[in-house]
């Protein structure tokens, strides 16, 4: 199981949905998820295109976050095991447009 960890503009991302009790529940869940099972299939990886090690993951169809696999296996493979960064809590488009 991964370990994760929150990146400064992550903090200042999830920091606007605090009102929103809804979106909180399912930001929960994908971070759950995450770190339980990086590979389950409603998180719907990604990798972001116009980002070398960036990869996103489905939060709800609006809002997705990205991370920053910790290290990656000799073949280039994230090993889903390291520490993921979270780098950002976006929505979808301003997300794959600005990752970091």
């Amino acid at each position: 199981m991964p370990r994760l960890t929150l990146s400064n503009l992550f903090l200042e991302d999830i920091e606007r949905f605090r009102s929103n009790s809804i979106l909180r529940k399912k930001i929960a869940k994908a971070l759950s998820l995450l770190e339980n099972n990086p590979l389950h299939p409603s998180l719907h990886l990604e990798r972001i295109v116009n980002d070398p090690t960036a990869w996103s993951a489905r939060i709800d169809e609006r809002y997705r976050l990205s991370f920053d696999p910790g290290a990656y296996h000799p073949a280039g493979n994230p090993d889903w095991n390291a520490e993921l960064t979270l780098l950002r809590l976006l929505d979808h488009d301003d997300l794959y447009k600005s990752p970091r």
